[in-house]
């Protein structure tokens, strides 16, 4: 089951009903439903709004208040609100509950002291209390705690059992436990209580989600886009269901309409900026990370994203000082294959072979598919005429991937370009084999074959060049070089034989291509 969707900050304490207070209850829930939308400053202007218009329930906007800040994560300023409500009322059970989310990781003790207060103050019409209590426990994604966020959520729905958002809580606790069916139980609880409410798509979307029909979750995602075409949260399921199925383009489309409709989110920019560089749109995603470093922003993930960006934008110095930073501020158990596949990429470029060879094994310890990597070393190493460490890269890969044209060809000319021509033309005899339409397996083979018959005693090369021919005849210009190259065999392979009738052939046929060319014209002067 994805926890993600089970930490989303508007979903657990704000899901309450007010029916204890003597406040209007339709304001409270407009203001619930713009957390809900995550539109988090306009929720937090609107309580204190309220807050001023209605100063005799100032404890409970203010609680509220917290709760938005709770929701950004910036607890401090929470746990301030929470205590200025206490001291505006302290007999508020809502802001012991609050209080309680914030202790309870430092000070287990005094956080359940502060949720059993909270409990006791509101007495059986604990709905409110018990979503806040829930909500907390659900969000740690811990089985144990979804066991006593049922137990609160029961006890509150048999006092209240039109409560939508006990019901929507209820079957998020079941998610967690694994618990498909006692989870579409209570959310379609939830939708008979509130059949338009957006929030019963939501949680019934997720459901197919788990179950990976993926289809009928944006199907469902989008009739709760019909009751609310605001409802952003929608929007980035559907986007986060396609960038599962590789659909970036669509992932991004609808990742661009979620923040359309929420507040500025850092955590939404970044996951928005991780889909351009999957979408290869690596400047528009540099833009974005620059900024969120700018802000400090604190997921090490960052770098890494930002490192590949660079990489594919050709900013090779600064791209592998962002992978090291990684490294450096990662947890190892967070590093995947494909930052070693990177930091190797990077020092091929650096010309640091050693470094590149090193960073390719660890990558292929943790995915043997990253063995395709030992192509690029052997490329740096074919570029640099060190062909021994060129045949000894393609042969690494070949041992754990199997072997495409490509590898064939770039292997036979590091045999070839060693001197070893007998395994250039083995190699080479692989290409031929796999496509016998395209020249340049026969055209190696060729060179291969003249090398080992240089006084034509054989003539093995022969049929090669007369296949480069074959093949190339069709088009003179296009094919002008191989062609050339394989006349001017032919032409010395009769000559050597004496037959300078065919031999004058093939200097007349290169001449036709170039007139210029001095062997032909040589070659045309024998007696």
């Amino acid at each position: 089951m994805n926890k993600s969707r089970l930490t989303q900050p508007l979903l657990f304490s704000f899901a309450l009903l007010l029916s204890t207070f003597s406040l209007n209850a339709q304001d409270v829930k407009k203001g619930k439903d713009l957390i809900l939308k995550e539109r988090l400053n306009d929720a937090k202007a609107f309580f204190k709004q309220q807050l001023a218009a209605d100063p005799k329930n100032a404890a409970v906007y203010q609680f509220y208040i917290g709760e938005v800040y709770y929701a950004q994560e910036k607890y401090d300023s929470a746990k301030i609100q929470y205590k200025e409500s206490m001291m505006l009322d302290e007999k508020q059970a809502l802001s012991y509950a609050g209080l309680g989310k914030i202790v309870i990781g430092a000070n287990p003790v005094e956080g359940q002291q502060n949720f059993e207060k909270a409990l006791s103050l509101a007495g059986k019409k604990n709905a409110e209390v018990s979503n806040v209590i829930a909500g907390y426990y659900i969000k740690t994604g811990d089985k144990k705690n979804a066991d006593a966020a049922i137990a609160l959520l029961q006890t509150a729905l048999k006092n209240e059992p039109k409560n939508f958002y006990s019901n929507i809580l209820a079957g998020d606790a079941y998610l967690v436990k694994g618990d498909g069916s006692f989870a579409a139980s209570y959310f379609n609880a939830a939708a008979n209580v509130e059949p338009n409410n957006p929030l019963t798509f939501w949680r019934k979307g997720n459901l197919y989600v788990n179950a990976r029909n993926y289809d009928v979750a944006i199907n469902t995602y989008k009739e709760g886009l019909a009751l609310d075409p605001e409802f952003g949260p929608l929007y980035k399921e559907i986007g986060e269901i396609y960038y599962r199925s590789k659909q970036y383009k669509k992932a991004i489309e609808n990742y661009q309409l979620y923040l359309q409709k929420i507040d500025n989110n850092d955590d939404a920019q970044f996951r928005y900026a991780s889909f351009l560089y999957l979408t290869q749109d690596y400047k528009t995603a540099l833009t974005i990370f620059d900024q969120l470093e700018q802000k400090k922003y604190p997921n090490p993930i960052l770098y890494r994203l930002k490192a590949f960006c660079l990489y594919e934008t050709g900013e090779y110095d600064k791209g592998l000082e962002y992978e090291n930073k990684f490294f450096a501020t990662t947890d190892p158990k967070n590093i995947l294959a494909a930052d070693y596949e990177y930091l190797a990429k990077f020092y091929i470029k650096k010309e640091i072979d050693s470094l590149a060879f090193k960073n390719i094994q660890f990558a292929v310890l943790r995915d043997s598919s990253k063995a395709i990597l030992w192509n690029d070393l052997g490329a740096f190493y074919l570029a640099k005429s060190n062909y021994t460490n060129a045949i000894s890269a393609y042969n690494r890969k070949l041992a754990v991937i199997k072997a495409d044209d490509n590898d064939y060809l770039n292997m036979g000319k590091a045999y070839y370009f060693s001197k070893k021509y007998q395994q250039a033309d083995s190699v080479f005899t692989y290409l031929t084999d796999s496509r016998p339409k395209a020249y340049i397996g026969f055209l190696y083979r060729g060179r291969s074959n003249a090398l080992l018959d240089p006084d034509y005693k054989t003539g093995q090369a022969k049929p090669f060049y007369d296949k480069v021919v074959e093949l190339c005849a069709i088009d003179e210009v296009k094919y002008k070089d191989p062609l050339v190259e394989s006349y001017q065999y032919l032409a010395s392979y009769y000559l050597y034989k004496k037959d300078k009738v065919n031999a004058n052939i093939y200097w007349n046929k290169i001449l036709k291509l170039d007139p210029t060319n001095k062997r032909a014209q040589d070659g045309l002067k024998l007696k």
